[in-house]
């Protein structure tokens, strides 16, 4: 996938489906606009639909990718890990705050909120 744009936010978050579809204990991302974004490796792109999230992976080596969600049905969210350059893309949100896990320690003076939302960056 490239972008014509730079993203327009970054988050971190700590919701059950994002735990589980990433296997990790938080999930960051950011957020593209879909109109300014394109696929250049459809052939190897899957998508699992689960609930109002469709969730993205490569079908050749299973890597999530990122996801999509009803709820912002224009924008992309893609997991900073599989971007190029990760460190480029700090979180400067929390979302679903309250799921945190208890023994995760993350130690940042970035905003934390209960739900979605969609934090300019």
């Amino acid at each position: 996938m490239y972008a014509k744009v730079d993203p327009d936010f970054s988050v971190y978050c700590h919701c059950d489906d994002c735990r589980r579809s990433t296997g990790a204990p938080v999930l960051a991302s950011i957020g593209f606009w879909k109109k300014d974004t394109k696929w250049d490796f459809t052939d190897s792109l899957a998508r699992f639909v689960a609930g109002t999230a469709t969730r993205l992976f490569c079908s050749q080596c299973g890597s999530p990718i990122g996801q999509e969600h009803e709820s912002a049905s224009e924008r992309i969210f893609i997991n900073t890990g599989f971007m190029d350059d990760p460190a480029s893309f700090p979180p400067n949100a929390h979302t679903f705050a309250g799921a945190q896990l208890p023994w995760l320690n993350l130690a940042d003076d970035l905003m934390r909120h209960e739900s979605t939302i969609l934090i300019k960056l």
